[in-house]
C-alpha cells in the first residue's frame, strides 16, 4: 500500500468507474427501448393521405370530367363493399350541394358522380376509412369556369343520400369536411401501445439482469503493494 494512502481508496475509486460504466449501458439501453417504441407507435398513426384528386385542390376546371375522385396511398377498407363511412361532397358558391351523395370505392380510390351548377369557387369534402382503420376527412378548393353551352345542375340545399339499389332504402354519409385524420381507432391504438409497453417491461428486465449478472472481479477489491 502506497504511504499516507488511506485504506480502501483506490477500491472504491474503481467502484465508482465500475458504477459509471453500468450507468452509461444503462443509459443506452433505455435508448434502444425509447427508439423500438417510437418504431411501434409509429405505425397507429400511418393514416392513408391523398396523392391525387379530381379536380386538384386549388385548380380551375373549364370541362366537368365523368366522375369527381381522390386517390390514396394506400388501399381503402370499404367493409362489404357498402361504402359505408365514405363520402364526396360537392359544395356550390351558393351554399348548395351537387353530388348525389353516391360513392364507389375501388382499391385506393374513392369517387362520385360529376355535376356542378354555374362558374364560381366549389369546394369538395370528402371522408375515407383509411387501411388502419381510421376515419380521415378534409376539404379542399376548385374554380369551375364553365364551357359554352353547359347547362346548369340545380343542386339541392342539403346533402343528398345515396338510394340502395332495389330496396329504395338510403343509406347516410355524413362528414362535416373540416379536419383531417381526427377520428382514432381505439382498438389498433391499444394494440400499439401494449406491445409498446411489452418491449419497456423486457428492456426493464433485461437491464436488471445486465447489472446483477456477475460480480465484480476480486482482484479489483484487493488492496496493492
Amino acid at each position: 500500500m502506497t504511504t499516507g494512502e488511506r485504506p480502501g481508496t483506490r477500491p472504491a475509486v474503481r467502484r465508482r468507474v465500475r458504477a459509471g460504466r453500468l450507468g452509461a449501458r444503462t443509459l443506452a439501453a433505455l435508448a434502444l427501448v425509447g427508439g423500438a417504441v417510437l418504431g411501434l407507435a409509429a405505425p397507429a398513426s400511418a393514416h392513408n393521405y391523398v396523392i391525387a384528386a379530381t379536380p386538384a385542390s386549388n385548380s380551375t376546371l373549364t370541362e366537368l370530367p365523368k366522375t369527381f375522385a381522390i386517390t390514396t396511398n394506400d388501399r381503402l377498407l370499404d367493409i362489404g363493399d357498402t361504402d359505408s363511412g365514405f363520402a364526396f361532397r360537392i359544395v356550390g358558391p351558393d351554399g348548395r350541394y351537387f353530388e348525389n351523395g353516391c360513392v364507389d370505392v375501388e382499391g385506393p380510390t374513392m369517387s362520385t358522380a360529376a355535376a356542378l351548377g354555374k362558374s364560381g369557387k366549389y369546394q369538395a369534402e370528402w371522408q375515407i376509412i383509411s387501411a388502419d382503420g381510421h376515419t380521415v376527412s378534409d376539404s379542399y378548393d376548385f374554380t369551375w369556369k364553365a364551357p359554352a353551352g353547359f347547362t346548369p345542375a340545380t343542386g339541392t340545399t342539403k346533402p343528398p343520400t345515396c338510394a340502395t339499389a332495389g330496396n329504395g332504402s338510403t343509406a347516410a354519409a355524413s362528414t362535416t369536411g373540416t379536419e383531417s385524420g381526427t377520428s382514432a381507432s381505439t382498438t389498433s391504438d391499444a394494440l400499439w401501445i401494449g406491445a409498446g409497453g411489452l418491449v419497456v417491461v423486457a428492456a426493464v428486465v433485461a437491464v436488471l439482469l445486465l447489472v446483477r449478472r456477475r460480480p465484480a472481479p476480486a482482484a479489483d477489491d484487493a488492496d496493492e503493494d
